[in-house]
């Protein structure tokens, strides 16, 4: 993209490739495609330099900036100009009639009918092999059994040697391969000055360890004819990221630990054929009923990969890497009932019927879920004094009794996506407050967001911990929804130091020691380190050498995971998803129930079988 060059910049480009150009006149017709590749981009440089750049326009292309570009430029994100052009076109040539509109209908219903899901389409496809082979190769597909310490019920696997691959982001373009090292990939320099910073990119520039498109950075400077005097930091900050390129980055990998049994408790729960047919696969449709634990992610992401809940689940039951399908989201921090399917048929029917749950007012919902919680105070109860809600959120939240055994309450409030994650709401003293550990999508009751209802109901009190057992009704299901309604009515979750709950600074300092000697005393073990094949030895050496993790201490590894990562706060918080229903348009449901936590047992009276355990929605 061109839009966020200056017009200075762009007159700097045009003047390289002339020089170029002039470069490739003696090579003949050897050069000929080099000549004719950036003579176009000349033309689209001077084109955008003649359109006013710094003028919002709605026709622009987004990928040029040009208002009168026909979608043939470079790149394939022409924006919707393609759409413009034709109204153009259409506006031009008089309204077509009302017969080819309905010709033009028709085709494009055709065109849906014929389109290939996105799980079949090549790029899909490929992403997926390749993703299998890593996953192969590395050997990260593995029981939870293994790298697990039973003494502490601690999971560390080994570390490994990775490429992480990043597509240029529409805010990366125009912007410096140094820029977008120091913005963008914070979790390398956590910890580090500027000073520090620039030292370790030079020397990961100089091993190679910095690729842009497959091709090592060093060589691209050097092909840039740049003034050996500068540093090397000084040298990326002349390299433009452009759309369309890709950022490689060869690192030792380390994962962060979880604390997980031995084995994973779930259920195979058979799909009716009645429902959807499987002529897609030779597998017989399932569905998987996994009781997930608190701390361990449902899918690869962060810094979690061998250590994600479906990895371990595929190779403790058999199964070939990226089989089961997650048909609804659950956070890391809480755990219970997870339901998965092993082919793309049954997950679009579930997942069909998850979506029209908020459709569907009348009558039983066709997806029931309950969730419980242990939660600081005393619930209210019917006989308690009006429910209330903070003075500032009066306006758009509100919390009211329902249900026929009037003792559900039903709260309404609004949530949106609070970015900052890191503002202290409460303004007490950041340094008595860990907030590290506070997801990048934290969540607030605000008048902006979007639509939220949860129901709750009082299951049983414990006066010596001042602690309530609550089970949840999420009636929408917005993220997080459940901890902020909680929070709202001045009930947070026990552990849930994100929205509200209290964190001992002590103990959090213990278990994030802990964790990190348990990564620092896997990695001292691991003699051999595997390694993607397109990286080199040389590269596993320098990768190694300059990893954090291996070359500072505990203090390195506390420097690339935050707290909740190494187990110290936030990573579990006791809310559970104890019960799920499905129902079908054919008469026909199906039930999914998890085991009762540790810590719900702890309150009098309760087993499977208590009552106080139905549905509340």
């Amino acid at each position: 993209s061109l839009r966020g060059f200056e017009k200075n910049e762009l007159e700097k480009q045009l003047e390289q490739l002339r020089l170029h150009i002039k470069a490739l006149e003696g090579a003949g017709r050897k050069g000929k495609q080099k000549r004719r590749t950036l003579r176009k981009q000349m033309e689209k440089i001077e084109s955008s330099m003649k359109d006013e750049l710094g003028n919002e326009r709605g026709d622009s292309c987004r990928h040029c900036g040009s208002s009168s570009c026909s979608s043939d430029c470079w790149g394939f994100h022409g924006g919707n100009t393609r759409m413009v052009t034709k109204n153009r076109k259409k506006s031009d040539g008089g309204e077509k009639t009302s017969a080819n509109d309905g010709n033009d209908a028709e085709i494009k219903r055709q065109k849906q009918r014929s389109r290939v899901p996105s799980n079949q389409r090549p790029a899909k496809r490929l992403k997926r092999q390749n993703d299998i082979s890593e996953i192969e190769e590395l050997q990260l597909s593995n029981p939870p059994s293994k790298h697990r310490n039973d003494a502490t019920g601690l999971r560390v696997p080994p570390p490994v040697v990775r490429i992480l691959r990043s597509g240029v982001k529409g805010r990366w373009c125009g912007k410096t391969v140094h820029w977008v090292m120091n913005n963008e990939f914070g979790e390398s320099w956590n910890g580090l000055t500027q000073e520090e910073r620039d030292e370790l990119l030079e020397q990961q520039i100089d091993a190679g360890l910095l690729r842009i498109n497959g091709k090592p950075v060093s060589s691209m400077m050097d092909l840039n004819d740049m003034p050996t005097a500068l540093p090397i930091p000084a040298k990326a900050s002349e390299i433009v990221l452009r759309n369309m390129d890709t950022i490689e980055r060869i690192v030792h990998w380390h994962e962060p630990p979880i604390s997980v049994p031995s084995k994973i408790s779930l259920t195979k729960h058979t799909f009716p054929s009645t429902i959807v047919s499987n002529g897609e696969s030779t597998a017989s449709p399932l569905l998987y009923c996994i009781n997930k634990p608190s701390s361990v992610p449902v899918y690869p992401a962060g810094p979690y990969y061998a250590n994600s809940l479906l990895m371990m689940v595929e190779a403790q039951e058999g199964l070939p890497p990226k089989t089961l399908i997650p048909l609804h989201r659950i956070d890391r921090a809480t755990s219970g009932v997870l339901l998965c399917a092993n082919v793309p048929s049954v997950a679009r029917v579930v997942q069909g019927r998850m979506a029209s749950s908020a459709n569907e007012n009348e009558g039983t919902p066709p997806v029931r879920k309950l969730y419980l919680a242990r939660v600081k105070g005393k619930f209210p109860t019917a006989s308690s004094e009006n429910l209330t809600v903070p003075t500032e959120y009066e306006s758009v939240a509100s919390a009211v009794w329902c249900g026929n055994d009037k003792n559900v309450i039903d709260v309404n409030a609004p949530i949106a996506v609070q970015l900052e994650s890191n503002k202290d709401k409460s303004g007490s003293n950041k340094e008595d407050k860990d907030t590290s550990n506070n997801s990048l999508m934290h969540r607030i009751v605000s008048g902006d967001g979007k639509a939220s209802t949860s129901r709750f109901k009082l299951i049983s009190y414990d006066p010596k911990t001042d602690q309530s057992l609550v089970s949840c009704c999420p009636v929408t299901g917005r993220g997080h929804q459940l901890r902020v309604h909680l929070e709202l009515i001045g009930h947070p979750i026990h552990n849930d130091v994100e929205y509200g709950g209290i964190d001992n600074a002590d103990t959090r300092k213990i278990q994030e020691n802990i964790s990190a000697q348990s990564i620092s005393n896997v990695s001292a073990a691991t003699s051999e380190c595997l390694h993607d094949k397109a990286v080199t030895a040389a590269e596993v050496k320098a990768a190694i050498r300059l990893c954090k993790c291996c070359n500072r201490g505990l203090e390195g590894i506390k420097g690339c995971f935050n707290s909740a990562q190494l187990l110290g706060c936030g990573h579990s918080i006791d809310l559970h998803a104890y019960k799920y229903s499905v129902s079908f348009e054919q008469n026909t449901s199906m039930g999914f129930i998890a085991d009762l936590p540790p810590w719900a047992l702890t309150f009098e009276g309760m087993g499977p079988a208590n009552e106080c355990l139905s549905w509340i929605n």
